[in-house]
């Protein structure tokens, strides 16, 4: 059972089911026995990613057309998946739907009449059904009700757009290591290899067709990172100089940490709480050719691991629901829960408390969220600023082609959704 319309609807499954994406992915690409080549991997992660993008679309057609729920959750969600494919993939339709009938009879046999019949049904119907599904608003928006409500409470004049921007595939933004090339000379080397793209800043270009990571011109020579533009504005709203001391309290993966070192000469410390994506920090740090100070640690009470110097700068990117990034996780969609953004404001706030007495005065804190929920920004920073009188609300300058609201970042075509607060200790 290794075919990859079989992979990606045991994994979407799982994931309705309320298990991790990127953990179901490396569990079913490490099994030695598997033989799935990259290509076949790189299918399966596409086919998985749009089926959860546009899973309740997908539920809608699957529920209009049968009496009673498929007991075999497994034969339920190879359909879904193959209306996906039939719907928004390229293959040919009769071969893909005599594809899956076969694929249908590995699981049981006794299902694939049915599969057949339900399928063969959908494309009879597919029209029409799409008209039904865009008279409810979970089918015509793939997000749950709740979400959906949420966002048009937070963004009454604008809602619909930044959901359908949550919708589409996530822009691929490089940023290019000054350190190591200049913008110039690498725009350059995308001309010379026929690769179209979009200069977004004077170190970002968005590139119009992604590519595999290694595939990119100059990433293993450490040149470029892939960073999307809403992250890359860190290093310049912290107003960093050379010579100032610099805690990046969450570092990682550490595209934030290798672009203030590429900008700057400071001295650095990253501070990650997991082992493993500490490793992951210090591979990013290799390729790009900078060093910084990596600590196994976290933001506590006691910080055991400070050394007592305070710093200048602090960057304090807080775990939190990843709303503003839901097109690179599509998981998240279905995995959070409505009450899931009071208990990220808890967290972020208890780390916000314990990474102020690290700043110096007249240093500043740069509290940042991919989250577009104010639970986890406006609300947190309110919090915070009742508790601390020695804080201060700095003003924040973006970039003109940032579609923003104050200082809230929303996804569009060129960023993500971000929300940036900058402190400064009095």
């Amino acid at each position: 059972m290794n075919n990859v319309l079989l992979i990606s609807a045991r994994i979407t499954s799982s994931v309705m089911d309320g298990k991790n994406l990127d953990k179901l992915f490396i569990e079913n690409f490490k099994d030695p026995q598997s033989n799935l080549t990259e290509n076949k991997k790189s299918q399966i992660k596409a086919i998985t990613f749009d089926t959860l993008r546009y899973f309740k679309t997908l539920s809608f057609f699957l529920d209009s057309l049968i009496k009673k729920e498929i007991q075999n959750k497994l034969i339920k969600y190879l359909i879904i998946v193959a209306m996906n494919q039939l719907t928004y993939g390229n293959k040919k339709i009769y071969a893909l739907v005599d594809e899956v009938v076969n694929l249908s009879k590995e699981v049981d046999a006794r299902h694939s009449g049915f599969v057949n019949a339900v399928l063969r049904n959908f494309l009879r119907n597919k029209e029409e059904l799409r008209k039904k599904a865009n008279e409810k608003l979970e089918s015509k928006y793939n997000f749950p009700l709740w979400w959906i409500k949420k966002i048009k409470d937070f963004y009454p004049n604008h809602w619909e757009e930044i959901i359908y921007s949550q919708n589409s595939h996530p822009p691929m933004t490089l940023r290019i290591n000054k350190k190591k090339i200049s913008y110039e000379k690498y725009k350059e080397s995308l001309i010379e290899a026929n690769i179209d793209f979009k200069e977004l800043s004077d170190v970002a270009i968005l590139i119009k067709t992604p590519k595999k990571v290694d595939d990119i011109i100059g990433f293993n020579d450490g040149c470029v990172t892939v960073q999307d533009l809403g992250a890359q504005l860190v290093a310049n709203i912290l107003d960093l100089k050379d010579g100032h001391h610099v805690l990046d309290a969450c570092a990682a993966p550490g595209g934030k940490t290798g672009h203030i070192l590429e900008m700057v000469n400071v001295n650095l410390t990253a501070l990650e709480i997991d082992s493993l994506r500490v490793i992951k920090v210090n591979e990013n740090l290799d390729r790009l050719g900078l060093k910084a100070k990596v600590i196994n640690d976290a933001l506590s009470m006691k910080n055991n691991w400070w050394d007592q110097k305070q710093f200048d700068r602090i960057l304090l990117d807080v775990p939190c629901s990843g709303s503003g990034v839901v097109r690179r996780n599509i998981d998240i969609k279905w995995l959070r829960r409505s009450d899931d953004f009071y208990k990220f404001q808890k967290e972020q706030l208890t780390l916000l408390d314990h990474a102020w007495p690290l700043l110096k005065k007249n240093g500043k804190l740069l509290y940042v969220t991919c989250s577009i929920f104010e639970e986890e920004n406006s609300q947190v920073i309110s919090l915070f600023m009742k508790k601390h009188s020695n804080a201060k609300i700095l003003n924040i300058e973006f970039p003109e082609n940032i579609k923003r609201f104050g200082k809230q970042i929303v996804p569009n075509e060129n960023h993500d959704g971000f929300y940036y607060e900058l402190l400064e200790k009095i």
